[in-house]
C-alpha cells in the first residue's frame, strides 16, 4: 500500500502536463498559437467571422476526398495541417470576443436559442465575461458549452425524423450525413476539428477526461471559440429558414434516488472533512486544487449541478493517477496518441469477471466498498452513470439535487484519504444497488411482494411437490420447504427478510454457468413477467370482490363472471405451484446455490419453458385464457422439477460466495 501510495504521489507531484507531445503540439502551439495571434486583427467584422463558410478558403489541401465528413479517410498529418490552417480564424474570433461590447454579446446570445438550453449559455457567456479568475471560470464554462453542444447538435440530428436514433459517440454524431445536409461542410469540419476524432483537437475528451486543469491551456480562447460556433450555427440556421428544433427530454437521476439507501459514511461527509483532505493530500496536483474547492463551494451554496460538473473530471484524473500508480505504468496518465486507448473512467473500473480471484488491482488498493461504489454511479450499465449523462449533456444541472452532489463529494474524500497513512478505512462496507446481482436480487424481493399481494386475496390448497431439496443448505432449507408446502403471506415474508438478509452479505456475485448465453436475463425478464402477472390478478380479484357486494350489475353478466372465476379457482393451484417452481431457480441463486448448464439444449429447454410459462401468465388474465394458461404450467411444472433437480447445485457455497 505505501509503496502504491509512493508512486501515486510521485506522478501527481512530478508531472507537469497530462497531455502528450502531439497533442500538446495541437492543443498549444497550432490550435490558437501565438503566431497565430499576431496574424489575427481586431478589424475582422463579427458578421463575416460569422459566415463558417470562409473558413474553407483557408484550407491548403482542398482534396475533395480528404473534406469528405468521414473521419476515417483522414490520417493525424492531416489534422495537424488543417488545424495550423484555420488557426487565424480561431486567434481572431479569440480577439474579437475579448474587446466585444456588451449588444453584440447579447446578440450572440440570442442566436444561440437554437440550444434550448437559455440557462446554459447565459451562464457559459456570463463565466467568459467575468473579469476575476478568468482561467477557472473559463474552465467551467468550457465543462459546460461542450456537453451542451453536443446536446443541440443531437436534437438537430433528429430534426425531420424523430423515430431515428442519435449516435452515441460524439464524433460518430459529428460524421453523420444528418449534420453535413443541414449545416454544410465547412461547419462540420470545423466541429470536427474542434471536438471531434482523437486526431483533433478534441477538446470535449480533453476537459471531460480530466486530462487538462484550468492553468494548462488557454481556457479563455477555446471556450471563446466554442461559443462563437454555437451563435454561427444558429445563424446558419436562421438564414436556412430551419423549422423549430424540438428537443428530447432531459435525463433524470429520480428514478435512481427513490428509495435508494445512501451509505452512512456519504451521510456523515462534510464539506469541512474534503477541504482538508484537499488541502493537505500529496495525492493531487497543485494546480488542480482549486477547481475541487469551487466544486464544493457550489456544493455549500445549493448549485449542486455544477459542483459534479465540476467534479466528475478530477474524479476521473485522479483514479487515473492511482491506476498509473497501482499498475506501474505512468505513462498512461498522459493523453493517448492514435495508436493507445485513452485510459478513462470505464477502463479504470472496468469490472471483469465477478469472480474474486480475478478482482482487478484497483479494488484492493480501493477496498471493497468504495470500489463498488464508484462502478455503480459511474460504470453499471443500468446505474445512474452520472458522467456520462452530464457530458454529453443528457441533464440539467438545475434537477441536481443536494443527494447526489454530496455522495459525489463523499467519494471524493474516500478516494483523497487513500494516500493518507493515517486513515484506517476509508470507506465502510457498501452493498451495490446496479451490478447485475444485486439488480437480480433486488427484482426476487420485488417478485415475492408482488404475488403475495395477489395471494393474499384468495384461499390455495398447493399439491405437494416432487422436488429433491436435499442439497440446499440447512440454514434455509426449513424456510423453503415451508414456503412449496404451507404458502402463506407470513411464510412469503420470512422468505423475503432472509434473502434481504442474505443479500446485505454478498458483495456482487452471481454463479449461472452455461453453454452459450446467461440465463440471469431469462430470469429477469420471467420475474418481470411474473410480477406483471400477478398485479393483473390482484386487480382482478380486487375487481371480483367489488363486483360480489354490488347490486347493480345484471344476473347475466354476474353469471358470467362466476363461471369465469369458477376456472380461474379450480386452476389456481396449478398457476402457484408454477411460479414456485419458477421463483426457485433465482431464490436458489441468492442463497448461494449453482446453476450450472453445460447442455446447449438443455439451455434452450429451460429458457422455453419459463419464458413460455411467464409470458402467458403476465398475459392470460387480459383475456381470461385460464384453461390455455393451465396447460401450460402443468407441461412446465413437470419440465421445472426435472431441471430444478439437475442445474441447481451446492457446492462450498460459503467459501465461494460470501464476503
Amino acid at each position: 500500500m505505501k509503496e502504491i501510495v509512493g508512486r501515486w504521489c510521485k506522478i501527481a507531484e512530478n508531472t507537469s502536463t497530462y497531455l502528450s507531445r502531439r497533442v500538446q503540439d495541437l492543443v498549444l502551439k497550432k490550435g490558437l498559437a501565438e503566431t497565430a495571434s499576431r496574424d489575427a486583427s481586431l478589424k475582422c467584422d463579427t458578421d463575416d467571422l460569422l459566415d463558417i463558410s470562409n473558413v474553407s478558403s483557408l484550407l491548403r489541401n482542398a482534396d475533395e476526398n480528404l473534406l469528405h465528413p468521414d473521419p476515417t479517410q483522414r490520417n493525424a498529418e492531416w489534422y495537424s495541417q488543417i488545424i495550423e490552417d484555420v488557426a487565424p480564424f480561431l486567434a481572431n474570433v479569440r480577439m474579437k470576443m475579448k474587446a466585444m461590447p456588451e449588444e453584440e454579446l447579447k446578440g450572440l446570445m440570442k442566436l444561440c436559442a437554437w440550444m434550448h438550453q437559455p440557462k446554459i449559455i447565459d451562464l457559459c457567456f456570463d463565466l467568459l465575461t467575468r473579469k476575476d479568475e478568468v482561467a477557472l471560470n473559463c474552465h467551467e464554462c468550457l465543462l459546460l458549452i461542450t456537453a451542451a453542444l453536443e446536446r443541440a447538435l443531437g436534437n438537430l440530428f433528429l430534426h425531420g425524423d424523430r423515430n431515428k436514433k442519435v449516435p452515441s459517440l460524439f464524433r460518430d454524431l459529428l460524421a453523420s450525413q444528418e449534420l453535413l445536409v443541414i449545416l454544410g461542410i465547412s461547419q462540420v469540419i470545423l466541429l470536427q476539428l474542434l471536438l471531434g476524432s482523437p486526431l483533433s483537437l478534441n477538446l470535449r475528451n480533453l476537459i471531460w477526461h480530466g486530462f487538462v486543469g484550468f492553468l494548462d491551456w488557454d481556457t479563455h480562447g477555446y471556450a471563446s471559440v466554442l461559443l462563437f460556433v454555437c451563435a454561427s450555427i444558429g445563424r446558419h440556421l436562421d438564414g436556412c429558414l430551419i423549422n423549430e428544433i424540438i428537443p428530447r427530454r432531459w435525463a433524470t437521476f429520480k428514478q435512481h434516488q427513490q428509495g435508494r439507501k445512501w451509505p452512512k459514511w456519504s451521510e456523515f461527509m462534510e464539506e469541512e472533512m474534503l477541504v482538508e483532505a484537499v488541502s493537505k493530500t500529496r495525492g493531487l496536483p497543485c494546480s488542480r486544487k482549486a477547481i475541487w474547492l469551487r466544486a464544493i463551494k457550489y456544493h455549500q451554496e445549493g448549485s449542486y449541478g455544477r459542483c459534479c460538473a465540476l467534479m466528475m473530471p478530477e474524479i476521473e484524473h485522479t483514479l487515473r493517477l492511482i491506476y498509473c500508480a497501482v499498475n506501474e505504468c505512468p505513462a498512461r496518465a498522459l493523453t493517448a496518441e492514435s495508436v493507445v486507448h485513452y485510459t478513462t473512467l470505464d477502463v479504470i473500473l472496468e469490472c471483469g469477471n465477478e469472480d474474486e480471484s480475478n478482482k482487478p488491482r484497483m479494488a484492493e488498493f480501493l477496498g471493497n466498498g468504495l470500489f463498488l461504489a464508484l462502478l455503480d454511479i459511474f460504470v453499471q450499465t443500468e446505474g445512474p452513470r452520472v458522467r456520462d449523462r452530464f457530458s454529453h449533456g443528457e441533464c440539467q444541472l438545475w434537477d441536481i439535487d443536494f443527494q447526489l452532489s454530496r455522495h459525489l463529494l463523499a467519494l471524493s474524500a474516500a478516494i483523497l484519504w487513500q494516500a493518507d497513512e493515517e486513515k484506517v478505512s476509508c470507506a465502510p462496507h457498501y452493498s451495490p444497488d446496479y451490478t447485475p446481482a444485486a439488480l437480480f436480487h433486488g427484482e426476487l424481493i420485488q417478485t415475492l411482494q408482488a404475488i403475495e399481494h395477489w395471494l393474499c386475496l384468495t384461499i390455495v390448497d398447493v399439491d405437494q411437490p416432487v422436488i429433491d431439496l436435499s442439497a440446499w443448505p440447512a440454514q434455509c432449507l426449513p424456510l423453503i420447504s415451508d414456503w412449496l408446502h404451507n404458502w402463506s403471506t407470513s411464510v412469503n415474508q420470512l422468505l423475503i427478510n432472509h434473502l434481504e438478509e442474505e443479500n446485505s452479505r454478498q458483495i456482487s456475485h452471481l454463479v449461472i454457468k452455461t453453454h452459450h448465453c446467461p440465463l440471469s436475463a431469462t430470469w429477469r425478464r420471467m420475474m418481470s413477467q411474473i410480477v406483471l402477472g400477478s398485479q393483473r390478478l390482484t386487480a382482478h380479484y380486487n375487481e371480483r370482490n367489488s363486483s360480489a357486494s354490488s347490486t347493480l350489475s345484471s344476473w347475466s353478466l354476474r353469471s358470467r363472471q362466476r363461471s369465469t372465476h369458477a376456472r380461474l379457482d379450480s386452476y389456481m393451484c396449478l398457476f402457484v405451484r408454477a411460479v414456485q417452481l419458477s421463483l426457485l431457480f433465482p431464490i436458489a441463486v441468492s442463497c448461494g446455490g449453482q446453476v450450472i448448464v453445460n447442455h446447449a439444449p438443455t439451455v434452450r429447454r429451460m429458457k422455453r419453458n419459463v419464458t413460455r410459462w411467464a409470458d402467458n401468465f403476465a398475459s392470460a388474465s387480459v383475456n381470461n385464457r385460464w384453461v390455455d394458461l393451465a396447460e401450460c404450467a402443468t407441461e412446465s411444472i413437470q419440465s421445472m422439477e426435472i431441471l430444478l433437480a439437475s442445474v441447481v447445485v451446492f457446492v462450498l457455497q460459503n467459501s465461494q460466495i460470501r464476503s
